[in-house]
């Protein structure tokens, strides 16, 4: 077996949790729009020199949670920190505590710092601060002084594609993202994600019948053929939702249902049939 090396890729969840970007241009921008998409608190510290227009402009959006517009402080890493809300003995970490454990997580501790500025020095500091107080960080263009990376992104809402050479050649990667992004220029990858979503999810709230290993393996067996039945631009051209389900009559899942209905067994392979079976 051939020995492979890279980085642990994963989908960071940071949505409604506070993150810092120090420095206001062209690449802290990048990194605040990469936090836009997450959905994530966004505490920019600009520094005193000249901020990028389009981050003015984010944050005149209510795109950013706080722009503090000074140089960068030490105590920025602690900056909506309650000293008087930690618990020192991990043994008390039980239900009573865990609404006090959110609160932390998602308004008091930043989940990811991100460090954009061309002072080598201030920046090596600001990194084993960060490494002190136990913060992810990223130092731009220094891999060496990285937690994690930013790739080029494909995003179509649900889909998420991250090309990454681990901070070695930033251009590659976005060149082999734009090729990527060629292939599926006419397909609706998206709505395609939607489909198969909304099927899967159904799909265990009406197959209950035991919920042990084998249900659950005949389940994903399932989904996973029926997944394979068409091409993904056949599946990004169905709409499973009826233009006509709203409240009162909410009829959302009548075309879904149909293909479930077949469980175990399942609807016609037949693109033109399935259509037919289905949306009725």
């Amino acid at each position: 077996m051939t020995e492979t090396k890279g980085s642990l890729l994963l989908a960071w969840q940071v949505k409604n949790k506070h993150c810092l970007v120090i420095g206001s241009g062209d690449v802290a921008l990048s990194r605040i729009y990469h936090l836009i998409t997450a959905q994530a608190n966004i505490t920019v510290i600009t520094g005193l020199g000249k901020i990028h227009p389009k981050i003015l402009e984010l944050n005149d959006q209510g795109k950013i949670h706080n722009l503090i517009k000074r140089e960068y402080q030490s105590d920025d890493l602690t900056l909506y920190e309650n000293i008087n809300t930690k618990i020192n003995d991990l043994d008390l970490v039980r239900e009573a505590n865990y609404a006090l454990i959110d609160q932390q997580v998602f308004k008091e501790i930043f989940a990811i710092v991100c460090c954009c500025i061309d002072d080598y020095e201030l920046s090596t500091q600001i990194y084993y601060q960060c490494k002190y107080l136990r913060l992810p960080v990223n130092i731009a263009d220094k891999p060496s002084l990285c937690d994690f990376y930013f790739g080029s992104m494909i995003n179509q809402d649900n889909l998420q594609i991250m090309i990454s050479t681990n901070g070695k050649s930033p251009r590659l990667s976005k060149i082999i993202k734009d090729n990527i992004a060629k292939e599926f220029e006419d397909v609706d990858l998206n709505l395609a994600i939607e489909n198969l979503g909304l099927i899967r999810s159904r799909l265990r709230e009406m197959i209950l019948v035991d919920d042990d290993l084998v249900t659950i393996d005949t389940r994903m067996t399932w989904i996973k053929n029926l997944t394979d039945f068409f091409s993904l631009k056949q599946w990004s051209e169905l709409n499973l939702i009826p233009p006509s389900s709203t409240p009162p009559h909410d009829n959302r899942f009548q075309y879904v249902d149909n293909i479930i209905n077949y469980y175990p067994d399942y609807p016609p392979k037949d693109y033109e049939k399935f259509k037919e079976a289905v949306i009725r």
